[in-house]
């Protein structure tokens, strides 16, 4: 591929911070406080769960770090599992990566008309269509979610500077709105005895249970950092930042979401306000401290989430339909580039239709979906983390090979968590079925496409050394 058929690099360090922080902290983090992080762990157990799995991640992100100092291309975790393991396992790591992206940019886009329906009751709630699983559909909320997502997959076919712009633009914004509301609401509200019992010990919950509650949700509320290996090809700087950019973003973001959680608790007692069963508990507390001002700025902020969750994920699953098919491990259109803008258009267009048609199933349809992605995010840890080990292994690195196997094990437990029965994290049923039909279409379309994948005889080297990575390491731009 030639120089002006390949990505622009275009990228600052503070657009690729923002595309992890924006792609991490979404919707969740303002309705997750009332609707699970306080029933399940209260707001201390809450604190501690988001900063233990924080701090798991950011030893998932040490091997990530090695990586993409290693292979600074598109594809992430695919590249890395097919590089260690072979293209069987790069095909596995990739399918499962696939849905976890992709399935957040409908789902972000739809958390527009819940927003709507938290500030603005009725307003775009307009011609009811059906329900499914106890979800009111209506023509409104379709609406505007596509406007949303044909928005969006325009700004990231033009080109990735504009994506990149407003990707820094709304997490800078994101931060500020929360850091605002938190020091108003604690300075008028500073009853720390509110925040009593500090964890959610009914029901016969220990502490212990509290907390891993929390952790067992981190592979979802911390998807997202990884979508910084997927923009490798695009860095306008050494890869060797990318490691700061990622522990940054994680630290940053737990603390945003302990922030709003704090916020939900504090302003009277949070076992009352549970009690009270409010349809959104972090926007009654706000709107009972700083009135309808307050609901409108904690609406901003959850508009600059939701915008700035579905452009990461448009780039991230882009980037990677982009390198699977590079390995004809999915159709070869996938791996076009449109010499005018340097974006995998055709790849960005494929997103935007698959995700039209998700908004038409309703919001709890979509939530079994995400809920399985967790699997499929913990999966890629695991995938990612056990490469470095090995490849660094090889290259005669104990120091950096223990470090992957350790997080190797860290993925493994995240695993554990969503899959073993009686585990805090336990997928639902109908989260199951979904991840065995996922799991179902992967096996037939692998089949479908096993003669040109695993007969290609450009491999993964190859293409590897058309982008000037040779023997796994750039020689140039990242030396260990």
């Amino acid at each position: 591929m030639s120089q002006e058929q390949g990505f622009k690099k275009e990228l600052s360090p503070i657009d690729v911070w923002g595309l992890a922080l924006g792609a991490i902290v979404g919707w969740g983090c303002f309705v997750l406080p009332g609707n699970a992080f306080l029933p399940k762990a209260g707001p201390l157990g809450m604190a501690i769960g988001m900063l233990l799995g924080a701090s798991i991640v950011i030893l998932i992100s040490l091997s990530y770090g090695y990586l993409i100092q290693k292979f600074p291309v598109s594809g992430g975790e695919f590249v890395y599992a097919d590089s260690a393991f072979g293209k069987v396992h790069g095909f596995i790591c990739g399918w499962a990566l696939i849905l976890a992206y992709w399935s957040l940019i409908p789902l972000n886009a739809t958390a527009v008309g819940l927003i709507s329906r938290y500030l603005f009751p009725g307003f775009i709630q307009v011609g009811t269509l059906y329900t499914i699983a106890g979800w009111e559909v209506y023509a409104g909320e379709i609406a505007i979610a596509s406007v949303f997502l044909i928005a969006l997959a325009y700004l990231n076919i033009k080109g990735v500077k504009g994506s990149g712009m407003l990707q820094t633009a709304v997490s800078l914004i994101l931060i500020a709105a929360i850091l605002l509301v938190t020091v108003c609401v604690l300075v008028k509200c500073h009853d720390f005895s509110n925040l009593l019992p500090a964890f959610q010990n009914e029901g016969g919950k220990t502490t212990f249970s509290c907390i891993f509650a929390v952790v067992a949700m981190t592979p979802w509320a911390f998807i997202g950092f990884d979508c910084i290996p997927q923009a490798a090809e695009e860095y306008s700087f050494s890869p060797k930042k990318s490691l700061f950019l990622m522990v940054s973003a994680v630290l940053v973001a737990s603390l945003l979401y302990i922030c709003v959680n704090t916020v939900t608790a504090i302003v009277m007692p949070w076992q009352d306000l549970l009690a009270q069963n409010p349809f959104w508990a972090t926007g009654m507390v706000i709107e009972m401290v700083m009135g309808k001002p307050g609901l409108i700025l904690v609406g901003v902020a959850m508009l600059c989430a939701v915008v700035s969750g579905m452009n990461a994920f448009y780039l991230s699953t882009s980037r990677l339909l982009y390198a699977m098919a590079q390995v004809n491990a999915l159709p070869s259109i996938f791996a076009e580039i449109d010499p005018k803008y340097g974006t995998p258009k055709k790849s960005i267009l494929f997103v935007m239709a698959i995700s039209l048609i998700a908004p038409w199933f309703g919001r709890e349809v979509l939530n079994w979906i995400v809920d399985m992605t967790s699997v499929g995010a913990s999966l890629a840890f695991t995938y990612t983390t056990a490469a470095a080990a090995v490849l660094a292994w090889k290259a005669g690195n104990k120091g950096r090979s223990f470090i992957g196997a350790l997080g190797t094990l860290a993925g493994l437990f995240f695993l554990s968590l969503l899959l073993v029965p009686g585990m805090p994290g336990f997928l639902s049923f109908e989260s199951r079925v979904a991840l065995a039909v996922w799991t179902g279409l992967g096996v037939v379309f692998f089949f479908i496409m096993r003669k040109k994948y695993l007969g290609n005889n450009e491999s993964m080297d190859q293409i590897l050394q058309q982008k000037g990575v040779t023997d796994g390491s750039c020689p140039v731009i990242c030396n260990d």
